[in-house]
């Protein structure tokens, strides 16, 4: 165990020098562990690829600061934890905003106004991405297709379609938050 920590801390050393095939070979060391570890937590295989994914890709892009006091184990397997948690709250808002999208009643009083507020600037946000974006998401968290059954219709990858929903996801959220919504 000593031995797997010394190469933790070799690879992470040399990532905050640039080295791209040090990053690689972390990515290689832990990539399918984290997957296994976010997975027992959501119980979706996709979703947990994309937790892990955002993980490596927030590594990769503060590298030059990467500033770990501990065991870079328990450094991954901490913020794979605490991405994941974030992912779970995030969902668990934008489905009960569905819900409560699809059954609000109409009528005008002030938390049916909040609500038509709440719609336009998520329709707002909707609008503005890119076009295959806004398809993808629509596909998948409207019309509830799975990611592999986009990915045939549109005739591009799995690994795109996670990609263009999470981008869309984070975009959304991002619109939402400097609505103040």
């Amino acid at each position: 165990m000593k031995s797997d920590s010394n190469l933790d801390l070799k690879l992470i050393n040399e990532i905050k020098k640039d080295d791209y095939v040090s990053y690689n070979k972390l990515f290689t060391r832990y990539y399918n562990p984290l997957c296994y570890y976010v997975y027992q937590m959501i119980k979706e295989k996709s979703d947990a690829e994309d937790i892990v994914q955002e993980l490596f890709l927030n590594l990769w892009a503060n590298h030059r600061k990467l500033d770990i006091h501990t065991a870079v184990s328990f450094y991954l397997y901490k913020t794979a934890r605490n991405l994941t948690l974030n992912y779970v709250r995030d969902h668990q808002k934008y489905y009960a905003v569905l819900e409560q999208i699809e059954q609000s009643p109409i009528v005008h009083d002030d938390h049916s106004l909040e609500l038509q507020e709440f719609r336009h600037a998520l329709n707002d946000c909707i609008n503005r991405l890119l076009a295959r974006s806004k398809e993808i998401l629509l596909l998948h968290r409207i019309k509830g297709l799975k990611q592999k059954e986009i990915s045939e219709k549109l005739d591009i990858s799995v690994k795109t379609i996670k990609n263009q929903i999470w981008n869309a996801l984070r975009n959304l959220r991002n619109c939402l938050s400097a609505k103040e919504i």
